[in-house]
């Protein structure tokens, strides 16, 4: 065959946390808009991220789950777009050095028939962390964040 057809999923998760991942402001989904903020995280000249560790402990527990290379050093870059709800202007992501690298996880079902398949397994590319600090509340006349 002259091409291979490769498939590739993004797949975003919520990680439950207490905080958010680079300020102590309460990461509380349905709160009112507007409540949760704070300099960090509204992105104020002078302010410094510091990262949550338990996101970096669910991280390290999630690549272990899917059998992913956990990386002894890792990293945080600036993405940079404007989006409404990224205040800042920016998003504190990791590329090309996640935490978690080259895992899979092997994926058992049934066909049509309900008579069981092989097992599948699907490899992972990477696991990193990037921040999600607020949410679009859209209502009738307005939208909140």
């Amino acid at each position: 065959m002259k091409y291979k057809m490769v498939i590739g999923i993004e797949i975003h998760v919520q990680v439950k946390t207490k905080s958010k991942m680079f300020c102590a402001c309460p990461n509380e989904f349905g709160a009112d808009p507007n409540t949760n903020i704070c300099p960090v995280c509204m992105g104020y000249p002078g302010v410094l991220p510091v990262v949550n560790a338990n996101v970096i402990e669910k991280a390290v527990v999630a690549g272990m789950m899917c059998n992913c290379s956990i990386q002894k050093f890792n990293k945080f870059d600036r993405k940079n777009y404007f989006y409404p709800d990224q205040t800042k202007n920016y998003q504190i992501s990791q590329f090309d050095l996640p935490i978690c690298l080259g895992g899979y996880l092997d994926v058992e079902g049934t066909g049509f028939s309900g008579n069981p398949l092989p097992p599948k397994r699907i490899g992972i590319t990477r696991i990193h962390m990037e921040e999600d600090p607020a949410k679009l509340t859209h209502f009738n006349d307005s939208t909140g964040v």
